[in-house]
C-alpha cells in the first residue's frame, strides 16, 4: 500500500521528516523524529518548534506517527472561555 504522504529528510531540530503530501509537495502535514524511551516517535504538528514539547509522543514507528499527521488536523482553539 502506498502512503498518501511522503517523508523528507529535515535537518532542524532534533532531527527527523517532514510529513508532506505525495502529490503535492507544498502541503506539509508535520514533522515526526525519534526521541529515546518510551515515547519512540514523536509527531508535532506544523508551526511548533521541533522538540519544544509540544508534540505527541508514544507511536511505535514513523509511518504510525505520519498517519496521525496525515489523519487528523491540529485542533482549533474556539476561543471560548467558560
Amino acid at each position: 500500500m502506498r502512503l498518501p504522504f511522503i517523508f523528507v529528510p529535515a535537518d532542524r531540530g532534533p532531527g527527523g521528516y517532514d510529513v508532506v503530501d505525495r502529490q503535492d509537495p507544498s502541503i506539509r502535514y508535520g514533522f515526526v523524529f525519534e526521541m529515546q524511551l518510551p515515547s519512540r516517535w514523536v509527531a508535532e504538528y506544523p508551526g511548533n518548534r521541533p522538540g519544544s514539547g509540544r508534540g505527541i509522543g508514544g507511536f511505535v514507528s514513523r509511518k504510525m506517527a505520519g498517519l496521525f499527521l496525515y489523519r487528523y488536523n491540529e485542533p482549533v482553539r474556539s476561543g471560548r472561555k467558560e
